[in-house]
């Protein structure tokens, strides 16, 4: 690495080691068969809406599926922002939506392997939604503070 302070190297490398765990966890669950993938998200569900049961009226078994694909993008998204600035010190909304589309296609491609499950184009928007989103959020609260810190640096400083 470049002359980074030990603490921005620390920061550039659990950035990436949080992306890598996302995407590893992704895989996991990408890598059960159809049947234990229903079981999970069944007991994820269940365990949802005992603590928000209003839920239950609104999402099903599907949608719930849906927004968890969503939400592990955003997720991703999210990581690959914050890895992406650590390392760069910039903000890169493009390459990291390009990278998490990447994955799901590569996850959809994963998942032609496993027994029950298939490549779904859909699955690919829903992610790539996701990320879309996550990476939207980082972008807002990255403006918000660079304003900030310039609003700041504007101000005068009181006599002392």
């Amino acid at each position: 690495m470049k002359n980074y302070s030990t603490k921005r190297k620390f920061g550039i490398l659990i950035g990436w080691a949080a992306v890598a765990a996302c995407m590893g966890v992704i895989f996991y669950l990408s890598h059960q068969p159809r049947e234990e993938s229903a079981e999970l998200s069944m007991a994820v569900m269940n365990g949802i809406f005992a603590v928000f049961a209003w839920l239950a009226e609104f999402l099903g078994h599907e949608a719930f599926r849906t927004l968890a694909h969503g939400l592990e993008y955003c997720g991703l998204g999210a990581l690959l922002f914050h890895a992406f600035l650590q390392t760069t010190g910039k903000s890169k909304p493009f390459i990291c939506f390009a990278v998490a589309v990447a994955y799901a296609i590569s996850d959809e491609i994963h998942q032609i392997f496993i027994p029950g499950r298939a490549f779904q184009i859909s699955d690919i928007a829903v992610d790539a939604t996701g990320a879309a989103a996550g990476i939207a959020v980082c972008v807002a609260i990255y403006i918000i503070v660079l304003k900030i810190i310039k609003k700041k640096s504007r101000k005068p400083l009181a006599d002392g």
